[in-house]
């Protein structure tokens, strides 16, 4: 395989986006180690250097990690989770006689773009919220979020309640919209440079990613999020019913 010429796309971030691919798709599955530099350099018809800078992206990104003398392994997992009842990470804490709290870290108004757009169902350039949080147990950092809402449904909308209410208690209150199903990815990776300053956690500490579509009583999807738990914090777990 060589790479196409794509004057858009640096090389190594070609070489990134097939490797990711492929671990997604399961080519490459969890556990297993990548085939050694030589055979991939031949592979992509790259040099080590080139090679070397797309395999420490896809180590930053939580999906590969390199092991002394060993060689580069896949860290990535994938599950498919559905829930046919809302699930509220706050209400669950509280019934655990856990303080939940959230601080704000940013919100803003944007519009879609068209991987928003397919996660939300809705049109390119549609009006969302998007509002990112560092959220508590008991006052220990444990979850980076990420919100996308689709602002027509939630016209005023206040962020700042969120750092003491759950979402959902504010959406069925104040905009009368009733969650009634979950559909959620859910990964492995490991804590970044960036995240591991806001979760007070060494870089590669082992963590869950999320990501959640929630649909209303109407069947409208109304918020798409993504998730990093560290789960030595709060252990996230689901059960899986064979219909």
């Amino acid at each position: 395989m060589k790479t196409a010429s794509n004057g858009s796309l640096p090389l190594y971030s070609q070489i990134v986006q097939d490797i990711r691919n492929k671990i997604l798709n399961g080519t490459y599955k969890y556990n297993e180690r990548l085939p050694n530099e030589k055979w991939l350099c031949n592979l992509y018809d790259i040099s080590r250097t080139t090679l070397r800078k797309s395999i420490d992206e896809l180590i930053a990104e939580g999906l590969l990690e390199r092991h002394s003398n060993k060689g580069v392994y896949v860290v990535y997992s994938k599950f498919d989770t559905g829930f046919d009842r809302p699930y509220s990470l706050f209400q669950e804490m509280v019934k655990s006689g856990i303080k939940p709290s959230s601080k704000i870290l940013s919100f803003s108004r944007i519009n879609a773009d068209s991987k928003l757009s397919r996660a939300l169902n809705c049109e390119v350039n549609t009006p969302l919220l998007e509002i990112l949080r560092l959220r508590y147990a008991d006052d220990v950092p444990f979850n980076i979020q990420q919100l996308y809402l689709i602002e027509s449904f939630f016209p005023q909308f206040n962020p700042w309640l969120l750092t003491d209410h759950s979402l959902y208690e504010i959406m069925e209150s104040d905009y009368q919209i009733k969650i009634v199903k979950t559909v959620q990815v859910v990964t492995t990776g490991s804590v970044s440079k960036n995240q591991s300053e806001l979760l007070k956690v060494p870089i590669r500490t082992p963590l869950l990613h999320t990501t959640s579509t929630i649909y209303s009583s109407t069947g409208d999807i109304v918020e798409y999020q993504q998730n990093d738990i560290l789960t030595n914090v709060i252990p996230y777990s689901y059960k899986v019913q064979r219909p």
